[in-house]
C-alpha cells in the first residue's frame, strides 16, 4: 500500500513532522508512506499562476492509495499554511483528493491534543472540489506533544499512545481497501456497462449493489454467504397497535391491571460510560 503523508505546517520544528516520520518507520513493513512538505508554498491566490510544486504534489497523491494528513491547532483551527496548499490543490484542474481516503491525525502543546483542528479539516476535505472520504471516527489527537512525542528520535515514548496509533492505521488501512472498488468504478468509466439505457456498475467483473444480479461483492448485504443481519421484529403474542417502514408499536401486559405501549425500530442503541469511550478522548 502506497500513502503520502502532509506535514501540516511550514515551520521548521514540527512535532506532526516528527509523528509522520515515526508513523514512516513504524508501519514499514505495512505500507510505503512518503513524507510530503508543504513549506516553501507561496499562499493560494486565484491571479497566481499554480506552481510547478503543487502540481507535482497533486501528482503523488493522485497516484497514492490513501493520503495521511498530520495537522497542529492554531486558535483552534489548522495552519493558514495548511489551508492554502489545500486550497491550490483544489483549484483548476488539480482534484488529486476526489474520492481519496484520507486518515487525520495530529499532536499539540495542549492536553486535548487537535480537537478543534481535526473538526475543522474534516469538514474542509469534504468542500467541493476537495470531496476526500476521510475515515469516519478513529481521532488520534496526541497530548501534550512535548511529553509524548521525541522530536530528535522521532519516537512516542508512550506504549498505549503507540497502541492506540496501531489500532487506527489499521482501521485506515481496511478502510483504504473497502473503498477500492467503488473509487475503481469511479474513475474508470470505460468499466461501466449499459443494458436497456441502465448502468450496471461493473467493476472488474464486480457488480455493486443491484439485486437482480449473479454476482455482488463479497460480504455486501445481497452477499449470499453472508452472515444475515439480525431482524428485530415484533413479539410471536405481541398485540401490534401500528406499524410503519421499520417501526411498531406494540401492547405489553406487565401486570394484571396495568398496560404500557412501547415502540420498537428496526435499529438499536447501545449506551456506554463516558468512561469507556473509544479511548481517543486520552490523547
Amino acid at each position: 500500500m502506497n500513502l503520502v503523508a502532509i506535514v501540516g505546517t511550514n515551520a521548521r520544528k514540527s512535532y506532526n513532522r516528527s509523528l509522520l516520520w515515526f508513523m514512516k518507520k513504524h508501519f514499514k513493513n505495512l505500507a510505503n508512506i512518503e513524507v510530503v512538505e508543504i513549506e516553501g508554498l507561496p499562499m493560494f491566490s486565484e491571479d497566481t499562476e499554480t506552481p510547478v510544486r503543487v502540481v507535482e504534489m497533486a501528482r503523488q497523491i493522485a497516484a497514492a492509495d490513501g493520503v495521511i494528513i498530520s495537522t497542529p491547532e492554531y486558535d483552534h483551527s489548522i495552519t493558514a499554511s495548511l489551508k492554502s496548499a489545500l486550497e491550490w490543490l483544489s483549484y483548476g484542474e488539480l482534484h488529486p483528493f476526489t474520492n481519496m481516503p484520507v486518515m487525520i491525525v495530529g499532536t499539540s502543546l495542549g492536553k486535548m491534543g487537535t480537537t478543534n483542528a481535526q473538526e475543522h479539516l474534516r469538514q474542509i476535505m469534504d468542500a467541493p472540489g476537495l470531496d476526500a472520504f476521510v475515515l469516519p471516527g478513529n481521532q488520534f489527537l496526541l497530548g501534550p506533544a512535548s511529553v509524548n512525542v521525541d522530536v530528535e528520535r522521532t519516537e512516542l515514548t508512550d506504549d498505549r499512545t503507540v497502541g492506540f496509533l496501531d489500532q487506527v492505521f489499521s482501521n485506515f488501512m481496511m478502510f483504504v481497501d473497502s473503498l477500492r472498488p467503488m473509487r475503481a468504478m469511479a474513475f474508470d468509466r470505460t468499466a461501466d456497462k449499459t443494458t436497456n439505457g441502465e448502468h450496471e456498475g461493473t467493476v472488474e467483473g464486480v457488480k455493486l449493489g443491484y439485486k437482480d444480479i449473479d454476482k455482488v461483492l463479497k460480504g455486501s448485504a445481497l452477499d449470499p454467504d453472508a452472515v444475515p443481519s439480525v431482524i428485530i421484529k415484533p413479539a410471536d403474542n405481541a398485540q401490534v397497535l401500528e406499524r410503519g417502514d421499520g417501526w411498531w408499536i406494540e401492547k405489553t401486559e406487565l401486570t394484571d391491571n396495568v398496560t404500557v405501549t412501547e415502540v420498537a425500530t428496526t435499529t438499536t442503541d447501545v449506551e456506554e460510560d463516558d468512561d469507556a469511550t473509544t479511548g481517543a478522548s486520552m490523547f
